[in-house]
């Protein structure tokens, strides 16, 4: 009886959170159930139940928990340097999403989200308002960026698949770590001419497929530098009131 009554007592929030976490960076979405943490925990569903109302309030902890241990808020650097904390913040997401690629299948299950998730959301946009953007244009910028960084992450298979399908022999040398031959792009013009703008861009493909982070910041800068004219347009606009 005794120790039943030191190991219901052991039972925290925190622990409970810890264990859902460590599910859903490895696991599919529905490994992370109330019932499969609770047999990991060696306690009954019932006594989840009292921390948690719902998967859906423990799913929203362990994204919180997610992102907070990915410092998606760079407090090191000046919000004034707007450029460079946002590329850092947004930085930071896209490699919290490739470090556990199973927790964006949660993220988009999501019906909630935790204070570190909310704060963020409420720093990024007010960077992004006081660098020079109106209040709809850097909840646009917010929802490019997030989905970019998403969506990158996703697509990474996507491209892969594309590679292997218009040069499989590059991608054989990509799959197999080895440095692939340059002219086999060249090569495959006379085969795939049905695709002159993908054999055009056949060695940026290769550059994304071997290096996906440095692809997603060369997406982002093209977004931020778009938002930097933006930023400008938006003040040439004010000193003419």
């Amino acid at each position: 009886m005794a120790a039943n009554s030191n190991r219901k007592s052991a039972l925290s929030h925190d622990k409970i959170i810890n264990v859902a976490y460590k599910l859903a960076k490895k696991d599919p979405v529905n490994a992370m159930s109330m019932r499969k943490v609770a047999t990991v925990l060696k306690v009954t569903p019932m006594a989840i139940y009292k921390y948690f109302e719902d998967k859906n309030d423990l799913t929203a902890a362990v994204i919180d928990k997610h992102m907070l241990e990915s410092r998606l808020v760079p407090d090191e650097i000046d919000p004034s340097q707007w450029h460079d904390w946002i590329h850092t913040s947004f930085l930071r997401m896209w490699d919290a999403l490739a470090s556990a690629p199973n927790m964006i299948r949660y993220m988009t299950q999501a019906t909630s989200f935790g204070p570190a998730v909310l704060r963020w959301q409420n720093e990024t946009l007010g960077v992004f308002i006081n660098a020079g953007l109106t209040p709809k244009q850097a909840l646009t910028a917010h929802a490019a960026l997030s989905e970019l960084a998403t969506g990158s992450n996703i697509l990474i298979p996507v491209r892969e698949r594309g590679v292997e399908t218009v040069f499989p022999s590059v991608w054989s040398a990509i799959k197999n770590g080895t440095t692939p031959n340059l002219e086999d792009i060249a090569k495959a013009q006379s085969t795939v001419e049905e695709y002159p703008w993908l054999l055009m861009c056949g060695q940026a493909m290769m550059e994304d497929m071997q290096d996906s982070r440095r692809a997603f910041c060369n997406e982002m800068e093209l977004i931020l530098d778009r938002l930097a004219l933006q930023i400008q347009e938006n003040k040439k606009q004010a000193r003419k009131k």
